[in-house]
């Protein structure tokens, strides 16, 4: 019995083997083509952009959620019915950009 799993098994060895190979090899024709792993020169422009777009993405996202706040101030100011239900809305789904999403992916 134990001579029919091994003869099942060992084609899986065997692949496994090939499958260790053949993810190493990449990595030693990155490495024999000069790849050290250190930044190049100028990686400092695109630190620096990147940066500068995170700087603007935050600056964008709380811009418009202050406008649809404001907008949503004036609706219950003017007396809207189903303006606390948008409010919780938005609300909602900025706690669970700023605190869940965060939570679940630390």
């Amino acid at each position: 019995m134990s001579y029919v799993i091994r003869t099942r098994t060992w084609p899986y060895t065997l692949l496994a083997a090939f499958a260790a190979l053949g993810a190493v090899s990449p990595l030693e024709a990155l490495r024999a083509a000069g790849f050290t792993g250190a930044a190049p020169k100028g990686s400092g422009v695109i630190v620096q952009l990147i940066k500068t777009l995170t700087d603007n993405w935050t600056w964008l996202i709380a811009t418009g959620v202050g406008l649809v706040l404001v907008l949503l101030a004036g609706l219950m100011v003017f007396g809207s019915t189903r303006a606390p239900e948008h409010l919780f809305r938005v609300i909602g789904g900025i706690m669970l950009i700023l605190i869940v999403i965060p939570a679940v992916l630390a």
